[in-house]
């Protein structure tokens, strides 16, 4: 079957008729049914006709290649799509589409018995399934409660819509990492300190600059310290400025970071690190707008916003006597925690593409993206490094890459063992999480991805494997 070739406003609910315009159609969503069997294709588009609103219309398609066709040609707003079709499967068609605009909900239409496998797709972004026979009033239900949440999810995209500044962070299909950015979007504007927590490697600065490009501050400078990188001696120094001859060494007046960022925005990285001695003349800061250069007599007012970070548990630090009280109170007006790579496995995809776009273009690259098996096994590592640790292991594959996609054998070893390192202080389900992903990776491998003989070498029924697999967000990658 040829989809319809429609415009958003041609559509109407049985056929494409342009010549029928009228104004209400304009407005019409537009639901694409991919299925080779006329029978439910009629179903599904008999109940989205029922629906008084919002009116749909509806394209339908009966393979894998002709739903991509529909994708690229009528835009739908929302896919329902039986999970087996004569050309492949369901997985094609969301994958196609979440590449195009993953803010289009997918359901997937499945028997009882592979209810399973479309558990697995909504892992992978899928909104939901819907179980044969189709009974008119759940596909209704369904189609209502996802039009629902794309408006949601279209309102939290105005807010927090990816630009130059805030790439890399400005999209999530993570519901942990979606209220850490709305919360992030609500603060922006305001004047008030941000303390963002997370791991090494999860997005801190690129947080800290999205929300300086949101804030009313975004046309004045925005200034990066990394306090680790500073000796501890030269910390004030850099912060606050010196005077010529304050100390051995101080050739020259030199102007602060907090000077640096007049009327603009600091990032005090690593703010854990800052000796308690330095610590209250932060907190004077805070309280008084006003710095005092090192060999200086007289205070200086300065008008700058302070966002700051930290890998470390300040409440400890507070408790321990290594980190001021007050000034945590100073600095933690807001606080938003990043959540780490391996707890929002379903941003890997989208993360991917876009590295790997980015990483050709800069390293001179034809590449056109990634097999779905390198894929499956970035999703399965479990990233102690989080997101940096990503885009180095995919500059490493695109650098290497012989071919137009990523493959398997461009991708390092531990990846694709399923070994890692867990960051110190992770917990103990962490930890076994791995080690359970390494072991069933390994018996898929040595049985050549046959999951019968792979779960009898793992002494376990396949039953009990399959469930593995959903749990641990784990597909085989050697089929």
């Amino acid at each position: 079957m040829i989809p319809q070739k429609v415009n958003r406003e041609d559509v109407t609910l049985k056929e494409v008729t342009p010549d029928q315009e009228t104004p209400a159609e304009a407005s019409r969503m537009i639901l694409l049914a991919v299925d080779d069997d006329p029978v439910q294709l009629e179903i599904i588009a008999a109940a989205a006709e029922r629906l008084e609103y919002p009116p749909i219309g509806v394209v339908r398609a009966d393979s894998v290649a002709s739903a991509r066709e529909a994708i690229g040609s009528c835009k739908p707003d929302i896919v329902i799509c039986d999970n087996f079709l004569p050309d492949g499967e369901a997985s094609a068609v969301l994958t196609e589409m979440r590449h195009r605009n993953p803010l289009v909900p997918v359901i997937v239409i499945t028997a009882h018995e592979s209810v399973p496998n479309a558990v697995g797709l909504i892992k992978r972004g899928a909104r939901d399934y819907l179980v044969k026979p189709l009974k008119m009033a759940e596909i209704q239900q369904v189609i209502a409660g996802s039009l629902a949440w794309r408006s949601e999810e279209e309102d939290y995209a105005d807010l927090i819509e990816p630009d130059q500044e805030g790439e890399g962070i400005a999209y999530s299909a993570s519901p942990v990492m979606k209220d850490a950015l709305r919360l992030a979007g609500r603060a922006a504007d305001s004047d008030a300190s941000i303390l963002i927590q997370g791991e090494s490697g999860t997005g801190k600065e690129l947080l800290a600059r999205f929300i300086h490009s949101k804030s009313a501050r975004r046309e004045r400078p925005f200034v990066v310290v990394n306090v680790a990188a500073l000796a501890e001696s030269l910390v004030e120094s850099e912060l606050f400025g010196h005077r010529k001859g304050a100390f051995t060494g101080a050739q020259t007046d030199r102007v602060g970071f907090f000077e640096q960022a007049a009327s603009g925005t600091l990032f005090i990285d690593e703010v854990a690190e800052i000796p308690l001695s330095v610590q209250v003349k932060l907190l004077r800061v805070l309280q008084f707008k006003e710095i005092q250069r090192v060999g200086d007599s007289e205070p200086r007012s300065v008008d700058v916003r302070i966002l700051a970070a930290s890998h470390k548990n300040l409440d400890e630090m507070v408790r321990d006597g290594s980190f001021r009280e007050d000034l945590f109170y100073r600095i933690n007006v807001i606080t938003v925690q990043l959540p780490p790579l391996r707890e929002r496995r379903e941003d890997i995809p989208h993360l991917v593409g876009q590295m790997i776009r980015k990483l050709a273009a800069k390293n001179r690259r034809p590449l056109e993206g990634i097999t779905q098996r390198a894929l499956n096994l970035l999703v399965g590592y479990g990233f102690p490094g989080n997101v940096r640790e990503l885009e180095n292991i995919l500059e490493r594959a695109v650098i290497l890459a012989k071919r137009s996609l990523i493959h398997e054998g461009d991708l390092p070893a531990f990846v694709v063992s399923g070994s890692t390192t867990e960051p110190a202080g992770d917990s103990l389900d962490h930890k076994l999480n791995n080690l359970e992903r390494h072991l069933i990776l390994e018996a898929l491998k040595e049985t050549g991805g046959n999951q019968s003989r792979a779960a009898a070498l793992l002494k376990i029924t396949e039953r009990r494997l399959r469930s593995r697999l959903e749990r641990l967000v784990l597909e085989n990658p050697y089929t």
